[in-house]
């Protein structure tokens, strides 16, 4: 018996790729939203914090854009006015986790602590909305999220400014990938790094200035709640194991 022809394996793969999207539908993660709006999510995680998160927010209002804000809950719960200051700006507000650990290496009870405790911090500007740290989850956080009423959204343009890339790098990386519809991540601040010099957030800055300078007459910038109204939001089996050796260099 000859080996499968092309048009054979192509078949199967194409059978097996819309089994995937299939079966996304009920337990998959959200990455973007399949809309012809020309609308762009843009999202900020690890704050709020006291000098990092004002100048966004400064910046964002500069150029009518909005945003989400993906906090830290005892950040929040440190900062209760930068919480105040980011909901009555009309951003929206998604949980974190409490003090950013990756949750495969938890136990089951205690993840599901870390989202309740910081549904309690942000209160009654939670929007419903969670981001694991680091991106990484397995079947088993993804349904404690699911448990407690929490959408999990991760992304599908990414800037990676947790390390000290340029703007025109940065740029480069998100413009690759971005299309209508597209969740952005970024970082308004970085509660964890491997090297301190990472943490400045000027790049960042400068990054999503020229973002909003070069598209903002192009694209609306709209929160995650907003764009999930415009179009079908396209999901996918997104899990991740802790990096372990990764993590142990995390200060």
């Amino acid at each position: 018996m000859g080996a499968p022809s092309g048009g054979a394996v192509a078949a199967v793969k194409e059978l097996v790729k819309r089994a995937l999207a299939e079966s996304a539908f009920l337990l998959g993660t959200t990455i973007r939203v399949s809309t012809a709006e020309p609308a762009i999510a843009l999202t900020f995680d690890d704050g709020p914090h006291p000098q990092d998160t004002p100048p966004l927010l400064d910046l964002l209002d500069r150029h009518g854009a909005k945003a989400t804000f993906f906090v830290v809950g005892k950040s929040a719960r440190r900062h209760p006015e930068l919480i105040e200051r980011i909901a009555r700006a009309g951003h929206a507000l998604g949980n974190h986790t409490w003090d950013h650990l990756s949750l495969p290496s938890l136990k089951g009870r205690y993840r599901r602590r870390q989202l309740t405790w910081t549904q309690e911090a942000l209160g009654p500007h939670a929007s419903g909305l969670f981001r694991p740290p680091y991106g990484e989850q397995t079947p088993g956080s993804r349904m404690d999220a699911l448990r407690l009423g929490l959408r999990v959204v991760c992304w599908d343009v990414i800037a990676e400014d947790w390390r000290d890339d340029s703007p025109e790098v940065m740029l480069a990386r998100i413009y690759r990938r971005l299309r209508r519809g597209s969740i952005v991540l970024f970082h308004d601040t970085l509660y964890s790094t491997i090297d301190e010099r990472y943490s400045d957030r000027g790049p960042t800055l400068a990054t999503v200035e020229r973002l909003l300078q070069d598209l903002g007459d192009r694209y609306r910038f709209v929160t995650v709640p907003e764009l999930l109204k415009l179009g079908r939001p396209v999901r996918w089996h997104w899990y991740h194991r802790s990096r372990l050796d990764w993590l142990k260099q995390v200060k």
